[in-house]
């Protein structure tokens, strides 16, 4: 492993590790590297303000690290060429979701192939997860209640805002919860209407070989379309996402190194 490489290793250990001091021996034995090198990286990065060092050899961390997607670069490019062949073949636009605390963002797309058909949701966009469409469901419904309880207020889910001119309809905790069991065994769900915008989306939600959670990949199409195609994308779909989930576990077969020490999730916030 080359100097950057061993440094990234060293930065993904700490922030695994969460806020609290790390010992030196603990990232030198987990990571596989000498004390001489352990201690080049930790003075720079104290250094450079990353780090704390205290009396003890033990490093508290002043930075967050985090990837939207948690793979590779080769795992990014097969998704991005998978965005575009289901795009391409489908005639709709291909998106690739992840979740930040509360919200969706959205971290890649393409365009639709109608250059008439305009979908706000661009790169970087962000939406609430308390809007209980298709894309919430999914994620939401990767966590238990219990989680779902520790990280979000449950009197604050609503419906997606439509065109009807009608105030927001706020959902009881009741039917939260329901929506959530009911989708719990599902990896692909669709919206039955379009949004305020008139954009229905169906998504299918791609775990790493652990189960944990990696992102949504929506298709978005107008609301005027046939709901005939929804059969189609959900068979499309669920084959791309063999194909990632095939591509997740090589790599998780492969050298990189897993923290042993790890941060509650953040899951929803």
């Amino acid at each position: 492993m080359d100097p950057t490489g061993r440094t990234l290793q060293v930065l993904e250990f700490i922030m695994a590790a969460g806020p609290g001091p790390v010992k030196q021996v603990d990232i030198a034995r987990h990571c596989g590297l000498s004390t001489s090198t352990l201690n080049r990286i930790v003075r720079s990065l104290s250094d450079w303000g990353y780090l704390f060092l205290t009396s003890e050899k033990h490093c508290v961390r002043n930075f967050r690290l985090e990837r939207n997607v948690p793979m590779s670069q080769t795992y990014l490019a097969k998704l991005d060429s998978t965005m575009r062949g289901l795009s391409s073949r489908l005639g709709v636009s291909a998106e690739v979701i992840v979740v930040a605390g509360h919200e969706l963002l959205w971290h890649s797309k393409t365009d639709h192939p109608d250059h008439n058909v305009l979908i706000r949701a661009s790169v970087g966009f962000r939406r609430s997860l308390y809007a209980l469409d298709a894309l919430s469901q999914l994620y939401l419904s990767r966590l238990t209640w219990d989680e779902v309880q520790a990280h979000f207020f449950t009197d604050g889910f609503y419906e997606p805002l439509r065109n009807t001119g009608q105030p927001t309809r706020w959902l009881p905790e009741t039917t939260v919860r329901e929506t959530l069991d009911r989708v719990r065994s599902e990896v692909f769900a669709a919206d039955s209407e379009g949004n305020h915008v008139g954009i229905r989306r169906c998504a299918t939600v791609v775990e790493d070989p652990n189960g944990r959670f990696l992102h949504l990949l929506a298709l978005a199409e107008p609301e005027d379309n046939s709901t005939s195609e929804i059969d189609k994308y959900r068979d499309a779909l669920l084959t791309v996402r063999a194909e990632l989930s095939e591509l997740g576990y090589a790599e998780s077969s492969a050298n990189r190194l897993v923290p042993k020490h790890h941060a509650l999730p953040l899951r929803g916030g």
